[in-house]
């Protein structure tokens, strides 16, 4: 047997596979809490620091600059020295980033670490893409690349319980030891993380077929466990970067870019903001607006595991993507046109939090990983995470300044932003579901 003759996705699911797929799993979980556990933190925040509206963007947003520059400089490294190496380190930063937070003095001090934080975010996501994508069969790779989704929400509500809890039992002021509980997650996944191998297609890539053979039945079989380090050198170099720039991959760099892009310019500003806005909007409570963010992430949540159960394998990426973007740019229109009716914005803000978190981001967790070979999988997925995140970095930044100068009529250019997402998505995305990863790089590479 060698790895040239060995279909790794192929075949039946198991444990190994498994435990391999929620290890990387597990760093969208992190991920998830950290945004909404800030989204909560920012309560005590606010009056303790008082950041202006400017200040307040920078808070939001100085995560996500550090998850665009983290997925955009370790993509490289994932396809260079592996997907393994970059999986640990990345944990590692995020352990010691949170824990920084329970010496913050001031507001700069907590833009630099939630720089930080978010570096580490960043680089974990194309190692763990690439390694959902790169064990998992074929026939549930859609599910299980969609679940990073559903991870990201069960983090985003785990951190607003936590919130509720730290904050009913004492109250805002504690806010630093809220923000370094993303520590506690950090740290179980890096023990969890441990034993996980070397992604064969990554070694298949660099000619180390026996180690590639050897765990891909570790993760099968249980079998012929990996060493810790690579026995033998890497063989051969990453593909260069410029077949990332010829037909048809650039068209789908350029379709992947737009498509997440604008989700998280929209998404994430929303979803950050969503107990300040409610609040604004239709209630004065801090508490029920908390509240509200938690009844619709656990609706995303609901959600997510039906797309990722029943739809994403049987109807696809495609009508997930395109169906549920579409149904975010009525549900943003409706909040501007009914702005004095609360029951109808929330409603659609509830609608609107659900189909992003619980449809579109994970047609696009899947995509990602699968549009690209192996060769260059993680610097793709680095250069789209990039381009996604530095939407957050925009929707943040912009957000509080916009909503104070034009209200409602924000959610009328997130409505437009929506449609544009439509177009690009109908016109350029192509359906992968039920194709191998190996069939789906000899379509790209036709």
């Amino acid at each position: 047997m060698t790895s040239e003759t060995v279909e790794f996705d192929a075949g039946r699911m198991t444990t190994g596979q498994r435990r391999i797929a929620l290890t990387a799993i597990g760093g969208y979980y992190v991920d998830g809490y950290d945004l909404l556990v800030l989204s909560g933190a920012l309560l005590g925040i606010t009056p303790e620091l008082k950041p202006g509206p400017g200040l307040l963007g920078m808070v939001g947003a100085s995560a996500f600059v550090g998850m665009a520059l983290g997925s955009l400089l370790t993509g490289p490294l994932t396809d260079r020295f592996g997907r393994r190496p970059v999986f640990f380190a990345s944990m590692a930063v995020f352990v010691l980033a949170s824990l920084g937070f329970l010496f913050v003095n001031d507001v700069w001090q907590l833009i630099a670490l939630r720089f930080f934080v978010g570096f580490a975010i960043g680089a974990d996501m194309p190692a763990s893409a690439a390694l959902i994508a790169e064990f998992i069969p074929s026939r549930r790779r859609g599910t299980f690349t969609g679940l990073g989704g559903v991870a990201w929400m069960l983090g985003a509500l785990t951190a607003i319980a936590v919130t509720l809890i730290v904050f009913t039992a004492s109250d805002v002021s504690h806010w630093r030891w809220v923000l370094a509980t993303g520590a506690i997650a950090a740290v179980v996944l890096l023990f969890l993380r441990r034993r996980t191998p070397e992604s064969p297609y990554w070694l298949r890539a660099h000619g180390r077929h026996a180690e590639a053979v050897a765990a891909w039945r570790y993760a099968t079989s249980g079998q012929e466990e990996p060493e810790a380090e690579p026995a033998t050198p890497a063989r051969g170099q990453p593909a260069p970067m410029r077949l990332l720039f010829r037909r048809p991959l650039v068209i789908m760099v350029v379709m992947l870019c737009v498509y997440w892009g604008c989700n998280n310019l929209y998404g994430s500003a929303v979803l950050l903001y969503q107990p300040t806005l409610i609040g604004r909007i239709v209630t004065p409570s801090t508490f029920t607006s908390l509240l509200f963010t938690a009844a619709t992430t656990a609706l995303a949540v609901i959600l997510g595991l039906v797309v990722c159960l029943w739809v994403i394998e049987s109807i696809g990426r495609r009508f997930i993507a395109i169906a549920g973007t579409a149904i975010a740019a009525v549900c943003t229109f409706l909040i501007w046109a009914g702005f004095g009716t609360p029951w109808l914005v929330l409603v659609a803000f509830a609608v609107t939090i659900a189909v992003i978190n619980g449809g579109t981001s994970l047609a696009f967790y899947s995509w990602a990983p699968e549009l690209f070979p192996a060769s260059v999988r993680g610097r793709a997925v680095g250069i789209v995470n990039m381009v996604g995140k530095t939407g957050s970095v925009v929707g943040t930044l912009a957000l509080p300044s916009m909503y104070e100068a034009l209200g409602a009529v924000s959610f009328l250019v997130i409505a437009g932003l929506c449609l544009i997402n439509v177009v690009v998505t109908y016109k350029l995305a192509p359906e992968t579901r039920g194709l191998t990863l190996r069939q789906l790089e000899e379509r790209m590479n036709a």
